[in-house]
């Protein structure tokens, strides 16, 4: 029979072990690099609308050759030329091609490239960035003939009426033109220009007929837009202590027993959990940067749709694909980098549309996701937020004559001018009587859209604007004006 004191002593005994385990346990925890998932912070499971990879997955631009120099130039007015119902758009032709026997692929120059494309009845679907192809074809349901594998990535895929029974794919990651082509024309592309045509059209032609230039680009030679200017706010200061919390529990719950909290002279505020393996800022301007530490080991890479959609989703249940109040825009993938930073990876930046017309910011992005190994290790988000009504009200008035894109350039190509040196995209100075001619030749778009400048003043506008573009880098010019709002460099 066991005595009190040996009781006691065993009693100690079982204590001391017990103290001992939770030493070490919390050793582990502090010092063991433990992820939020095993402290018991996993992120609240909020049910948002993921918007799905062919929403956002969109052409930069499509271009459709009537012939005769008659061109019409398609954003987003036209979704369904892209990826539209069961039997119409660029991918519906693409499935159906790729069912045919005896595919063959074969390189092109790029002035037959060029020359094909300005046959009369055709049609490219452009992005400003590079796809993998074989992604590509998978994620859409594309049957890849083993031809295939010579192709690396899609930038541009196009139609002509000059070769029926080819289609015609740029490589923008290794600059190669090819041409896979088809024992006759199994396409229906000619109907879908056919209906583009007789549902009436923007005409567009060559820069280089109203300027007297080398240059191919095309432009509206006048337009009518009901775009107007209205105010925003950011969706969230440092200040909206509600609003930060909120956003701060969806990164590490609702549990910050490990999580530190700085608050900067400036009024930016630090989340940091450890040594900085996971930091959220909210910075004093209304914008989000989320940091995390990359995996430690060394995984399978995620495929470049896999990844899309990881960075879809992780938006959806941190802050949403609106802004905080609920302002409606639509997203789109507007670049995209691979291995960011050395990385092995992805870095994809979304765009947004209001009511069907994009929105640019002279400076930073609105949305910048980084999937490293299929986990995000980077997520910036600079959202603003407007009042809907007043936008829909202010696109319901009377359309109004715009400043034309030809006396846009003609009134400012001495500002641009200027733009270009400071960013070097201009390194040798050019004589004062070819400064027009310089400056024309190199405009590579000129498009309509919304844009958020840099304004030191509290009343915020988004102003509707031309948006010239010369390679990289966008300028601003008031819509009505033509008067100058600034540029950013992508």
């Amino acid at each position: 029979m066991m005595t009190k004191p040996m009781l006691i002593e065993k009693l100690k005994n079982i204590l001391l072990v017990v103290l001992l385990l939770s030493t070490i346990l919390l050793l582990y925890f502090f010092w063991g690099n433990l992820s939020f998932e095993k402290l018991g912070m996993q992120e609240p499971q909020i049910e948002q609308e993921v918007p799905s990879v062919r929403e956002v997955l969109r052409p930069y631009r499509m271009i459709i050759n009537f012939g005769s120099e008659n061109y019409t130039v398609v954003t987003t007015e036209k979704p369904y030329l892209w990826d539209g119902a069961e039997n119409i758009g660029f991918i519906y032709e693409l499935k159906k091609f790729s069912q045919t026997e005896n595919l063959l692929v074969e390189e092109i120059t790029y002035s037959q490239y060029q020359e094909i494309m300005n046959y009369k009845s055709s049609i490219r679907a452009e992005f400003q960035y590079n796809i993998p192809f074989a992604d590509f074809c998978s994620e859409y349901e594309i049957k890849k003939n083993q031809s295939y594998n010579a192709i690396e990535t899609l930038t541009t895929v196009g139609y002509s009426e000059g070769s029926p029974e080819s289609i015609f794919l740029y490589d923008g990651k290794n600059s190669k033109y090819y041409r896979i082509v088809a024992d006759s024309d199994q396409t229906t592309f000619t109907a879908l220009i056919s209906t583009v045509e007789q549902e009436g059209y923007l005409n567009y032609y060559p820069i280089s007929v109203y300027l007297g230039i080398e240059n191919h680009t095309l432009v509206l030679p006048e337009l009518q837009a009901n775009l107007k200017s209205f105010s925003y706010q950011q969706e969230a200061y440092a200040h909206q202590v509600d609003k930060i919390n909120e956003m701060a529990e969806s990164f590490f719950g609702e549990n910050f027993d490990f999580v530190r909290k700085i608050k900067e002279d400036n009024g930016t505020i630090i989340y940091m959990y450890g040594y900085g393996q996971n930091v959220l800022i909210v910075n004093n301007d209304g914008s989000f940067v989320y940091k995390e530490d990359e995996p430690d080991r060394v995984s399978s890479q995620q495929s470049y749709f896999d990844s899309l959609k990881t960075a879809l989703q992780y938006v959806a249940s941190h802050g949403s694909w609106g802004s905080l109040d609920g302002a409606v825009m639509k997203p789109y993938l507007k670049n995209i980098r691979i291995n960011p930073e050395g990385k092995k990876g992805y870095r994809f930046i979304f765009g947004m549309e209001i009511n069907g017309t994009r929105l640019y910011y002279e400076q930073g992005e609105i949305i910048t996701v980084d999937v490293i190994q299929g986990q995000v290790t980077y997520y910036n988000r600079n959202m603003i937020h407007f009042d809907q009504e007043e936008v829909n009200t202010l696109q319901a008035a009377s359309f109004e004559d715009t400043a034309t894109a030809g006396n846009t350039i003609a009134q400012n190509y001495q500002y641009i001018y200027g733009i270009l040196i400071n960013t070097k995209n201009i390194t040798e100075p050019v004589d004062q009587s070819r400064i027009f001619e310089e400056v024309a030749g190199l405009i590579t778009n000129i498009q309509t859209g919304y844009v958020k400048t840099l304004n030191s003043s509290q009343d915020f506008e988004v102003s509707p604007a031309w948006i010239v573009s010369i390679n990289r880098i966008n300028i601003y010019f008031d819509l009505y004006s033509a008067e100058p709002l600034g540029y950013s460099e992508e």
